[in-house]
């Protein structure tokens, strides 16, 4: 009944609830219980308060990784209200004056980000029932986004080369055209040292990205992903992250026998989780 409550932190609340049990209750003694009542509780997805929205997600995410065969039938209903989610909307986008300096907030880079790693969670557990088609539109579009936003995009683009090979070849070139303005950029001139190293993690997970997407059937015939490695090849800080980046899969290939995650992955992939 709370789910409906005319208070938005009442509702948040109602929702994080679930988010406990269904981590704290891994077993399916509760899944007879969850099962009838779940579709109320995720249509706070869809709630006019940004937080419970976030909540929701965030429950979906849990939802999703704990219990993926009792979400399974309230994804069709769902997806859509999750891809929206991910947009970056500029009514939530607002600029403070921080003495002479101007600052940009966006209210909904959280939302996004919780959008994002559902998708990504999505892509280990429940990637049979989504449309790749839609789903990778989304994930590109993630490319565009800010810092912590196009990281997941990279992240789940490694990923998803060794689940869905073939929709992502069919998508390489929009992929590429979105990696490319990132391994040509330069940090500002008066960068603090905290900007810096954001921008070097990009580049390292954008080159980390074109090594998996090398792997892609037919990645050879791709003029775009051509140009992305000749821009790696002709530039000695990109060159240096790739080879550091193939002898750790090389090695991390050695010890465990499969090649689709790297060390880094596997720590982004923990984060994320």
């Amino acid at each position: 009944q709370q789910v409906n409550s005319s208070s938005a932190n009442v509702r948040a609340t109602v929702v994080t609830a679930l988010r406990f049990l269904i981590a704290e209750q891994p077993r399916t003694s509760v899944d007879e219980h969850l099962r009838p009542v779940l579709g109320r509780f995720f249509a706070a997805i869809r709630d006019n308060d940004l937080n419970v929205r976030r909540v929701a997600i965030v429950t979906l995410n849990s939802a999703v990784h704990n219990k993926p065969k009792l979400i399974k039938e309230y994804l069709p209903s769902l997806l859509q209200a999750l891809y929206e989610e991910t947009k970056v909307k500029q009514e939530l986008v607002r600029e403070v004056e921080m003495g002479p300096f101007k600052h940009v907030v966006d209210d909904g880079l959280d939302l996004r980000k919780a959008a994002f790693e559902c998708m990504y969670t999505l892509a280990d557990q429940c990637l049979d029932r989504v449309n790749l088609a839609e789903y990778l539109s989304f994930v590109e579009n993630g490319l565009k986004d800010s810092h912590d936003i196009r990281l997941l995009a990279y992240l789940m683009l490694t990923r998803l080369v060794n689940k869905c090979p073939i929709q992502i070849s069919q998508r390489l070139d929009g992929f590429c055209e979105h990696i490319k303005p990132q391994l040509l950029s330069r940090p500002k001139q008066n960068a603090v040292k905290q900007e810096s190293d954001k921008h070097e993690e990009l580049k390292r997970s954008a080159v980390r990205t074109v090594l998996a997407l090398k792997r892609v059937p037919n990645s050879d015939r791709s003029q775009k992903l051509t140009d992305l490695w000749d821009i790696i090849n002709t530039n000695n800080e990109l060159t240096a992250m790739k080879e550091m980046q193939a002898r750790e899969q090389t090695a991390w290939t050695a010890v465990n026998g499969f090649g689709h995650l790297s060390p880094h992955n596997v720590n982004e992939a923990m984060e994320i989780e």
